[in-house]
């Protein structure tokens, strides 16, 4: 009798230490459709590696991504290959090698990129590849420049700070102008990137 799919296997195989599932076509077919949504959302994909990171560590990271806003999806490499097909997102294939996690981020994009970049100083083993940001592939150097640029709340202090007025009569006037200001600089990340890729 054969195992059923979707079903744990314990029962055909007797007492186990570990139960295994098997995912059915369906739920892989709603996964990919999962993630490639979370794809086409998301102002940024940011695709690192994870090699060796304990389970303790991967929920820290969780937690880190989490406190931006953004999201942190583990995902298999031929599942994230078709998502990425589906999200019109090809460039991100080459990046998917070994074991890749996905950090989806839109609230604060220098923030989600930062969470990485501060954890993979304390654990090396997390590989930061390169990501997706507004349609445009950016590598694994572009991604930690991105990291180093002031967030929203660092720019909405800097900028009350400076201007030493009540922020009830400019609350929505400061954030267009954080908005503005942040993609602004998100676009000099990928200029100087293209300039660099020139030079080399």
């Amino acid at each position: 009798m054969a195992a059923q799919s979707g079903a744990p296997l314990d029962s055909f195989f007797g007492n186990v230490k570990e139960v295994v599932t098997v995912a059915t076509k369906s739920e892989k077919a709603a996964l990919v459709d999962e993630i490639a949504v979370l794809m086409k959302s998301a102002s940024i994909s940011i695709v690192s590696g994870y090699k060796d990171l304990s389970v303790a560590d991967q929920q820290e990271l969780r937690s880190r991504v989490r406190e931006t806003g953004a999201t942190f999806r583990v995902v298999k490499n031929s599942l994230a290959v078709r998502a990425a097909g589906d999200a019109e997102m090809d460039g991100l294939g080459p990046m998917l090698a070994g074991q890749s996690a996905f950090t989806f981020g839109s609230e604060d994009v220098p923030a989600a990129a930062r969470a990485l970049r501060d954890f993979s100083d304390d654990h090396p083993s997390l590989d930061i590849r390169g990501a997706m940001f507004e349609g445009q592939v950016l590598d694994s150097t572009s991604v930690l420049k991105l990291a180093s640029i002031p967030g929203r709340d660092q720019l909405n202090a800097e900028l009350v700070w400076t201007l030493d007025s009540p922020i009830s009569g400019f609350v929505y006037v400061l954030d267009g102008l954080i908005n503005g200001l942040v993609y602004a600089l998100q676009g000099r990340v990928d200029q100087l990137g293209a300039t660099e890729a020139q030079g080399g």
